[in-house]
């Protein structure tokens, strides 16, 4: 059994992102006097970059090396981005502890050669009439939400697929032609890459995906340090994060779905605010938003998700889940 005063073996990826993440995280646990190291883990998400992710297995593809060194032991803990995490988690592991939220939205990243930022608002955040006005774009992601929320613009985007890292992304960007880059604000929060020229995009419309900005580590259910872990968790971004995706979860949805949650507290009116929309892979959605009293972390997971799900089938959840069954339509070719 190991003792806290042991070093905790972090299993994390390779990449920019992930290495900030894993500090981050050794930092936290530094403060509760726990050492730690990182162990880096090439995963098969991280290989294969010519290829969809839904055409491999989903995001569980950057998550699965990470599982196994712990349950080879050459591994304690796992920091992972909570949104590429599967719905469910396998059975002898646990989400030890999710980490207060950093920015939930989508950011649009342009392109530095064009000179789109002179021509939008000064609001920090562009919805979905003000996107409408630039018209035609081309727009890299290779997200089959961002794709269908884009298309339900009808303004003629062309949407390219684009693979890699948040620094391989944003290089591509800049070499390309492309007007702009679409990629999950928090990964430039973190990165310190918010001098680019960008904006968030709107939550009420551009809705992310379940538990985006969240930082999740997950231990096995026997590891020693999963007490110690627990004491990092943020009760907020716990209740609202596994809401989202209970709801993901009572979908059958994986990374082929077209679906984005959020759920948040509004102060103002000391209520929490659940928004959830389910597209089609040319735009069509159905969407719902819900309003209950109190904090997040008063609500009962199962029966908020199923009342959302219940929702959704009103609006018409079932008709759009027909038009998705199936693989998705040919996306082209990954930059």
């Amino acid at each position: 059994m190991k003792k806290n005063t042991e070093k905790a073996r972090i299993a994390t990826r390779g990449s920019t992102l992930a290495l900030w993440q894993a500090n981050y995280v050794s930092d936290l646990l530094k403060a509760q006097g726990i050492e730690s190291e990182l162990n880096i883990i090439k995963t098969q998400g991280d290989r294969v970059q010519d290829r969809f992710l839904h055409e491999m297995g989903g995001k569980g593809l950057f998550v699965r090396e990470l599982e196994e060194a712990l349950l080879a032991n050459t591994s304690d803990l796992a920091v992972h981005s909570l949104k590429d995490l599967p719905a469910k988690i396998p059975g002898g592991f646990t989400l030890a502890a999710i980490l207060k939220r950093h920015i939930p939205n989508d950011v649009i990243i342009f392109n530095p050669k064009r000179d789109y930022m002179k021509r939008l608002s000064s609001n920090p955040t562009i919805g979905r009439a003000e996107m409408s006005s630039l018209g035609p774009l081309t727009i890299a992601t290779a997200s089959l939400r961002r794709q269908s929320l884009l298309r339900g613009l009808k303004t003629g985007i062309n949407m390219v697929a684009v693979r890699g890292n948040v620094d391989t992304r944003i290089r591509k960007l800049g070499e390309s032609e492309w007007d702009a880059l679409i990629l999950a604000g928090a990964s430039i929060e973190r990165l310190g890459l918010t001098s680019l020229p960008h904006k968030l995009m709107d939550l009420e419309w551009f809705t992310p995906c379940a538990a985006q900005g969240a930082l999740a580590i997950e231990t096995t259910e026997t590891s020693p340090f999963k007490a110690p872990v627990a004491k990092l968790k943020d009760a907020r971004t716990y209740a609202c994060a596994t809401l989202e995706r209970k709801v993901l979860e009572l979908l059958g949805g994986d990374c082929t779905m077209p679906f984005g949650a959020f759920v948040d507290f509004d102060k103002s009116s000391n209520k929490t605010i659940a928004r959830s929309v389910v597209l089609d892979y040319v735009g069509e959605e159905v969407r719902v938003e819900h309003s209950f009293a109190g904090t997040p972390e008063h609500l009962n997971i199962d029966e908020t998700a199923a009342r959302i799900v219940a929702d959704l089938e009103k609006e018409g959840l079932s008709e759009i889940l027909k038009r998705i069954e199936g693989e998705p339509p040919p996306m082209g070719e990954i930059y």
